[in-house]
């Protein structure tokens, strides 16, 4: 007689063998309802940093792959120190005064969206689906783009000459995306709509219970106070290149280097647990 909960288990998961393994078992299974996953023995426990207000779906991402999610908050975000602009940048794209308007994160566009409608003829760039998600909840669409570099933007907004264009971003400065946009015949109109503070975390304590650890920004890892306890192996991860460039100021080299997305950084882990 079988089992009421049929279990199933997956060598190595990732998201779409997560999904294969649930259709599998409706095949063998069709007149049940639940069915339980069994972890493979290379799941691991991983720490990654990341505001409270933009950890919605971290737990079941990390599920997907295999492996349980620590989130620890080394920021949080505050008002800007200068709301000014915010509201200048809201104005601007609920009258059209702007040609495409650029936001960098899922709280970026609430703070925005808090103080203006932008007028439907602008074009919204999100970065990651996340962002582009929240945007689509206010009933807008955007274009997607993975990750927030100079270069990306440069290839994917294509033709800016005499555009004018808006970015909302958190309180840390990007130069190099604004002379690239510049260089390109753009006139920009930036803001921040909210800034990050320490968060004043027990991160060591936090690492204890973990196996790898994902910073997602440069701020993150230089706010968490990181060092490495040489008696533990830890897998550190860096969501992107400019994360990569601060934790190797401070002396430690990622084992692993996103592409400024977690899946590719869950991915990687994945690869290196084989």
């Amino acid at each position: 007689m079988l089992n009421d909960t049929p279990k199933i288990s997956c060598k190595v998961f990732d998201s779409y063998k997560y999904s294969f393994c649930i259709q599998y078992l409706k095949l063998l299974f069709p007149k049940q309802n639940h069915y339980t996953l069994i972890r493979n023995s290379k799941s691991v426990k991983i720490a990654v940093t990341k505001l409270r207000e933009k950890s919605e779906g971290i737990h079941e991402l990390f599920e997907r792959y295999g492996h349980e999610a620590i989130i620890i908050s080394t920021m949080t975000s505050v008002d800007p120190s200068d709301p000014a602009p915010l509201a200048r940048l809201a104005e601007m794209a609920s009258k059209g005064a702007l040609d495409i308007l650029i936001f960098t994160s899922a709280l970026g566009v609430d703070k925005l969206f808090d103080r203006g409608i932008p007028e439907k003829k602008v074009r919204i760039v999100s970065v990651g689906p996340k962002t582009a998600k929240k945007v689509e909840e206010y009933g807008f669409s955007s274009g997607v783009i993975e990750e927030f570099s100079s270069v990306n933007f440069t290839k994917y907004l294509g033709d800016i000459s005499g555009k004018i264009i808006g970015i909302a971003r958190a309180e840390v400065p990007n130069p190099e995306l604004i002379r690239s946009l510049e260089a390109g015949g753009a006139s920009v109109v930036e803001a921040p709509t909210y800034r990050l503070e320490p968060a004043g975390c027990r991160f060591d304590d936090v690492l204890k219970e973990a196996d790898a650890v994902i910073f997602t920004s440069a701020r993150s890892f230089e706010y968490s106070g990181f060092h490495h306890d040489s008696k533990k192996k830890l897998i550190l991860a860096a969501i992107g290149e400019k994360t990569a460039e601060a934790m190797r100021k401070h002396g430690f080299e990622p084992d692993i280097v996103g592409d400024g997305t977690l899946e590719k950084c869950l991915d990687h882990i994945n690869r290196k647990r084989r």
